[in-house]
C-alpha cells in the first residue's frame, strides 16, 4: 500500500485549484489521455478531460464570478479510487427553484468518483449533480 499515491492529498490539491479557478493546475494533476463524464449530460457523455471537461471547468467561474468549491467529504475506495462530495457555487445569476434565489449565494452538491493511475495522476473523473440547478445557471450565462 505504501507504493500507492496519496489520493486524498492529490484530491485536495485538485479541488483547491478548482476553488482558485486554476484550470491549468487542475489539468496538471490529470494524466495524458484522462477521460471524464458529467453524467447529467448523458450516460454516453464520456469525453477527454483536456479539451472536454476543462471547458466546463473554465465556464463555471464565468457564469458565477465568485464560484467556489468546498469538499464536504472524501471516501477512499478500492485501489486508487476516491469518492468526493463537494459543494460548488457562489452568487447565483438566476433563481434555482427550491435552492436559492438570484443574487443569493448558493452551493450545489456534486458527487465525484475519481480514479488515479499508478503515477498519482487522475485517469478518470465522473461527476453527478442535480441538473436542474446547473441548467438554471447555464441558461443565465447565455
Amino acid at each position: 500500500m505504501s507504493n500507492n499515491p496519496d489520493v486524498k492529498a492529490i484530491t485536495k490539491k485538485f479541488f483547491a485549484a478548482y476553488d482558485a479557478h486554476d484550470v491549468e493546475g487542475m489539468l496538471a494533476l490529470c494524466a495524458d489521455g484522462a477521460q471524464g463524464r458529467y453524467l447529467p449530460y448523458g450516460k454516453n457523455s464520456v469525453m477527454p478531460i483536456r479539451g472536454g471537461l476543462e471547458k466546463i471547468w473554465r465556464g463555471f467561474p464565468q457564469a458565477v464570478p465568485d464560484f467556489g468549491v468546498e469538499i464536504a467529504e472524501m471516501i477512499p475506495g478500492e485501489e486508487n479510487t476516491i469518492v468526493v462530495q463537494a459543494l460548488l457555487g457562489g452568487t447565483m445569476p438566476a433563481d434555482v427553484p427550491g435552492l436559492v434565489k438570484k443574487g443569493e449565494v448558493g452551493r450545489i452538491a456534486h458527487a465525484y468518483i475519481i480514479r488515479f493511475n499508478a503515477d498519482g495522476k487522475i485517469s478518470r473523473l465522473d461527476c453527478y449533480w442535480d441538473n436542474t440547478a446547473i441548467n438554471a445557471i447555464k441558461a443565465s450565462a447565455l
